[in-house]
C-alpha cells in the first residue's frame, strides 16, 4: 500500500529565553500557511498530523492543516520536542493503520536527518520547509 510521509520543520520563531515556549514570528506564520497551501496544491493532504507540543511547532501544524484543508485532530506530543531522527521514525511507525499519509511537524536537527534518510533530502530543512516521500509499506511498522 502506498503511504506518504511529509516532514515539516516548524516556521521561524520569535526569540525567547525559554526555547520550548517560543512562538511563531509573523513571517513564520505566513510560511507555515504557504507550506499547507503547497501540500494541498500537490494533492498531499495528510490523513493524520503529529506535531511536537512546542508552541512554534504546534502553531505551524495548525496553520498548515488549515491551509491544506485538513480537518482532523492534530496529535501533539511533548516527547517530539527536539527529538532525534530515531524518535521521529518511531512515531511514524505508530501511525494509525488506516492512515495513508502522515504529516510530522517537528524540529532540527533530527527532522533534517530523517528527511535525508527517508526522502533523500539534501541540505538542511529551513523553517517551514518540508520533504515528502511515498513508500510502499504494508504497515507503518515496516518503516
Amino acid at each position: 500500500m502506498p503511504r506518504r510521509i511529509t516532514l515539516l520543520r516548524h516556521g521561524h520563531a520569535e526569540e525567547h529565553s525559554d526555547d520550548f515556549t517560543r512562538e511563531l514570528s509573523p513571517a513564520g506564520r505566513a510560511a507555515a500557511s504557504r507550506a499547507g497551501e503547497a501540500l494541498k496544491h500537490a494533492g498531499w493532504v495528510p490523513a493524520t498530523i503529529v506535531s511536537s507540543a512546542a508552541p512554534r511547532a504546534l502553531a505551524t501544524a495548525q496553520l498548515a492543516a488549515r491551509a491544506c484543508g485538513y480537518t482532523g485532530r492534530i496529535h501533539a506530543e511533548r516527547g517530539l520536542y527536539l527529538a532525534s531522527d530515531t524518535r521521529y521514525l518511531a512515531t511514524l511507525r505508530e501511525a494509525p493503520a488506516h492512515a495513508a499519509s502522515v504529516l510530522l511537524v517537528a524540529h532540527n536537527p533530527g527532522l533534517t536527518q530523517l528527511a535525508r534518510d527517508l526522502c533523500g533530502f539534501e541540505g538542511d530543512l529551513a523553517p517551514a520547509e518540508y520533504a515528502s516521500v511515498e513508500l510502499e509499506l504494508d504497515s507503518w511498522s515496516d518503516l
